[in-house]
């Protein structure tokens, strides 16, 4: 059967690279910079050991860069796209991409609005680390420093991937 699998996070985070990451080709359109390029949720459906996933690249949140009325249409948007994965018999995985840094208020809007909100807890959440380019010798040492962080804030994931996308 498939999977359905819902990726979000801010503008420029690495959404839609993630999509293409995990297709093995481009799918989805992506962005240089911190313009959205994804404007309304994209379904990519996406084969890999024997299982197909719907993989649905959503808009970026980042409250700060969207006017009241944009960020409203945004939050509708994401809602009505749970809203349906749930009636068609649910998500089985979140998957929150966030450029590595500092834990801003819209990483912890964006967690608290997706995972605790509109999936009320009950959805796995993974959390994919983008933005990794500098970090020397492995990727994997930016999560073993900053992990403690993320905790406590109490954004708490499943699992994790360090990435450069």
């Amino acid at each position: 059967s498939t999977k359905n699998i819902v990726l979000f996070g801010e503008i420029g985070a690495g959404k839609s690279s993630v999509v293409n990451l995990m297709a093995g080709r481009d799918r989805a359109i992506t962005s240089p910079g911190t313009e959205p390029c994804t404007m309304q949720w994209q379904e990519h459906p996406i084969a890999f050991d024997g299982c197909v996933y719907n993989v649905f690249d959503t808009i970026g949140i980042e409250d700060p860069l969207l006017g009241m009325k944009e960020y409203l249409d945004v939050i509708v948007n994401a809602h009505n796209l749970i809203t349906k994965l749930n009636q068609e018999g649910g998500i089985d995985l979140l998957i929150f991409c966030v450029r590595a840094g500092r834990v801003t208020a819209t990483l912890q809007t964006n967690y608290r609005l997706f995972y605790e909100w509109m999936c009320e807890k009950k959805v796995p959440i993974v959390l994919v680390l983008t933005g990794l380019e500098r970090e020397k010798d492995n990727m994997e040492n930016w999560w073993t420093r900053n992990k403690h962080i993320l905790a406590k804030y109490e954004i708490r994931v499943a699992g994790h991937a360090c990435i450069t996308a």
